[in-house]
């Protein structure tokens, strides 16, 4: 896969902040840990798991209900021992300071924090830089940390800078010393109110975001489906949604949903009115500097059938071609790890050796099976929660599966997800399993009909309506990556789908995308639309092709699914492959 769009669109991502305010410097709270599901988890180095644990405490906050309770028990042999409490936070715009309460043991452990910037860098500030310092206290202590001031980065960009948004708070507990030696120690610590100084409103530092807090993101509904929302710092919402119509469908507004004071409102969808099945409603939000667009997937078991299943008629692509293989995956899913008889395989071949998601690509039938066949629909979720991701192969491990040979024709209904990091694909792969299982390493080449990129904002790609289509020649010497090069520039990425007569983007409703591979020229079409070609490359000519279907996250890009409860959706319709 390719990561190059991140290179094309990183030099267009960022967004100015405009909003400039003379009033004094103001704490905005980032996490006060009222909450009760706490989402955070502790990382231990030289020490076991077992030894650092945190629970939210409802008693003995220093302010409001809840606080950070820490469990730690360093040894007094080994390595020196630290560990880490990170907190995901998005802080928008630029802050000076950051603050917290911390309660002390009186244990002489150091105390530190580290900051994860939209790069990637972690950026830490500790006793050793002059921040931070050491618990020889017992009660609440505010710690004030001043990110202006010079300190330790790693990972990332390596640029020395807070790039924003800020996507991490990480709390670090180092274990304590006497004349150079490591001590033994065991405690309870409590943390309250991160804060963090900023000259802006909540919402501008913050980035005030839309949030769906009914029903459940990726939920199933039928009939009028109440929707509530809550955006503090917008007085607006605009909820829109694509429906149903002569070739491409209509886009609808559902609703302008007009809030309280405290951001909070909502609508009643009629989903009666709208496709059956997967559908994605846009929630848009505008108040003088501050914009937000939420993407709520959800599934629509009435409505109106629309487009679903396999076409009756062939694609015009595949004139004088013949149907070699379908799925309309109305049928229980055949995708296995351990199965010959299965359809798929569900790595990429071979072993899943070369898998690829930062959110592992997990099999079916495993913990976390990211797979779920319903309707005429096959379903594959990215879930945080349960750290999956899915991909199924048309080759499997044994050198076995679906393949077409030049000239042939490939193509996938599918919509994807638009969260952050995530990288849904249809793909094809000449055949290099046939020689791999003889033990050779084999040239091939890879070409991505549609590598999308989700997420928006500071940091993510903005791809709204735009993907990739990437020819690769893997393992070709010198001369396949100048093949590889004048394939890539004939497509002129990206693929703008508004530009290419096609209204709706790849994450607002379905679009069939499609292959073409002749002896002579290799040819891109999204709803039968031709949107790039190139020469045909060498291997291509001669080798059979198998495809890939995949929801991965990473990319080269942060992934953060937080605000979708961890988990976003692919839908598959169908897949088709023809050949001559």
């Amino acid at each position: 896969m390719s990561y190059c769009l991140r290179t094309i669109w990183r030099l267009c991502l960022v967004l100015p902040w405009i909003a400039i305010s003379t009033a004094r410097a103001a704490p905005v709270m980032v996490e006060d840990f009222e909450k009760a599901e706490l989402t955070a988890k502790v990382w231990v180095v030289n020490i076991p798991n077992e030894n650092a644990t945190v629970v939210r405490s409802a008693g003995g906050a220093h302010d409001g209900a809840g606080c950070l309770k820490l469990h730690y028990r360093f040894l007094g042999e080994g390595n020196f021992q630290y560990l880490g409490v990170p907190n995901k936070v998005r802080i928008e715009a630029p802050v000076h300071r950051l603050r917290f309460w911390l309660k002390g043991d009186g244990s002489r452990c150091s105390y530190g924090v580290q900051v994860s910037d939209a790069s990637g860098e972690t950026h830490q500030f500790s006793k050793n830089s002059g921040q931070g310092g050491t618990i020889d206290f017992t009660d609440w202590k505010e710690v004030v940390i001043d990110l202006d001031a010079g300190h330790e980065t790693w990972d990332g960009d390596k640029n020395g800078k807070l790039d924003y948004p800020i996507t991490a708070i990480t709390l670090t507990i180092g274990q304590p010393s006497e004349n150079g030696k490591s001590l033994a120690a065991q405690g309870d610590l409590l943390f309250d109110s991160i804060a963090v100084d900023s000259d802006l409103t909540a919402a501008e530092t913050l980035g005030s975001r839309i949030a769906v807090t009914s029903p459940e993101y990726g939920s199933e509904i039928r009939g009028a489906t109440k929707i509530a929302l809550s955006a503090p710092g917008f007085k607006t919402i605009t909820a829109k949604c694509w429906k149903q119509g002569d070739v491409f469908g209509t886009d609808s507004t559902v609703a302008t949903v007009t809030l309280d004071a405290d951001g909070n409102g909502g609508f009643v969808f009629p989903a009666d009115a709208y496709p059956h099945g997967p559908v994605t409603l846009r929630l848009h939000g505008e108040n003088g500097t501050l914009k937000d667009n939420c993407y709520l997937q959800l599934y629509n078991k009435g409505g109106v059938s629309w487009k679903e299943g396999l076409p009756k008629g062939s694609p015009p692509a595949a004139k004088d071609m013949t149907l070699v293989f379908a799925d309309d995956f109305n049928k229980p899913l055949s995708i296995s790890s351990k199965d010959p008889k299965a359809t798929y395989y569900d790595h990429k071949p071979p072993g899943g050796s070369q898998d690829f998601s930062t959110l592992r690509f997990t099999g079916a039938g495993e913990a976390g099976d990211p797979f779920h066949q319903v309707d005429s629909y096959m379903r594959i979720r990215a879930s945080e929660k349960s750290n999956s991701a899915g991909i199924i192969s048309s080759m499997k491990n044994d050198a076995t599966g679906i393949t077409a040979k030049a000239p042939c024709y490939f193509e996938c209904r599918l919509i994807g997800p638009n969260a952050v990091g995530t990288w849904p694909a249809f793909w094809l792969l000449t055949d290099y399993m046939s020689d791999h299982v003889k033990g050779r390493k084999v040239p091939c080449d890879e070409l991505d009909i549609i590598e999308a990129y989700g997420g928006e904002g500071h940091g993510s790609p903005n791809a709204y309506d735009t993907y990739m289509v990437t020819p690769h020649c893997w393992d070709q010497g010198d001369e396949g990556k100048a093949i590889e090069k004048k394939a890539f520039e004939a497509m002129h990425n990206p693929v703008r789908m508004n530009k290419a007569g096609i209204p709706s983007a790849w994450f607002e409703a379905f679009h069939t995308y499609g292959c073409k591979i002749t002896e002579t020229e290799t040819i891109y079409y999204c709803d039968d639309i031709e949107v790039g070609r190139h020469q045909t490359l060498p291997l291509s000519k001669t080798q059979p092709f198998f495809f890939l279907i995949n929801l991965a996250t990473g990319g080269g890009w942060p992934v953060d699914l937080s605000r979708y409860h961890g988990t976003a959706d692919m839908y598959v319709d169908y897949v088709r492959v023809y050949q001559r």
